[in-house]
């Protein structure tokens, strides 16, 4: 943790929630936690080491006391700085031994699910989706969440009880959550690449690497104007170009020097 003209600043990754909060409690320090992570915000004011307010918000949609503490414990990391001596704008929570019971509480509670360290990726329908039966409460969220992404989901009445359901759907492979990807397209000139074999397309390994520092998951690579799906792999030595087998260059109807546009897709 950093101190710097009297405000204390760091990350959740290196000091989880509970344990920030109840430090500054101990401390009996008065002012406001102010977290800022992708796709939502959040602030906890404290009053003589008594946590007396706490809200999330994201967009339109915002939690406030109690479940705001709830969301705040599973998330794993994003950066804070603690404001000394701000006061809260009105008053959620009534301090005491409850805050710290109802944190061990939630804190115990995330312990045993399982979602994904971002909180910005999206959710999508898994290949076991056809494949299970899910309880009608199950069925209700998976109507729901579908495109949205995991902060948008939890951000709403009984956080937990939807951090459950969601932990529940992906170790199920009903939903899997995926990166947000938004790369633009890239043209390619198409080079014919001589051997056996299909479905593989081949980029220049700089090309790969920015997409996979982009991205941080597997990713296929979709062409147009084709729109065919294919698996990629990087190639040292062929910038500009888009390395295609023979197969797939009879099956796409492609020759040496035909321009393609291609994007990645997770």
């Amino acid at each position: 943790m950093v101190k710097r003209g009297g405000m204390l600043s760091g990350n959740l990754a290196e000091f989880p929630f509970p344990s920030l909060v109840g430090a500054l409690m101990q401390a009996g320090r008065t002012g406001r936690l102010f977290i800022r992570a992708p796709f939502l915000e959040a602030e906890v004011y404290l009053r003589g080491g008594q946590v007396v307010h706490a809200r999330v918000q994201a967009g339109e949609k915002a939690l406030e006391g109690e479940e705001a503490l709830d969301l705040l414990v599973g998330l794993r990391r994003a950066p804070f700085t603690f404001e000394p001596e701000a006061l809260p704008p009105h008053t959620t929570l009534l301090g005491g031994l409850a805050v710290p019971a109802r944190l061990a509480e939630a804190q115990a509670a995330w312990e045993k699910l399982h979602l994904p360290p971002d909180w910005g990726y999206v959710l999508r329908l898994g290949p076991g989706g056809g494949e299970v039966e899910l309880p009608p409460e199950a069925l209700g969220v998976l109507a729901q969440v579908e495109g949205k992404r995991i902060a948008e989901v939890l951000l709403a009445p009984a956080p937990l009880r939807l951090a459950r359901i969601l932990s529940t759907l992906l170790g199920m492979k009903v939903l899997e959550a995926v990166p947000a990807v938004s790369l633009p397209p890239t043209s390619l000139l198409v080079l014919p690449i001589y051997g056996p074999g299909s479905g593989v397309a081949y980029v220049d390994e700089s090309l790969y690497a920015e997409w996979a520092r982009a991205i941080r998951h597997g990713f296929r690579l979709r062409l147009s104007p084709s729109g065919v799906l294919m698996e990629v792999r990087p190639r040292p030595n062929i910038p500009g170009r888009l390395g295609l087998l023979e197969e797939d260059l009879r099956r796409l109807r492609l020759r040496r020097g035909d321009k393609v546009e291609v994007v990645p897709e997770v």
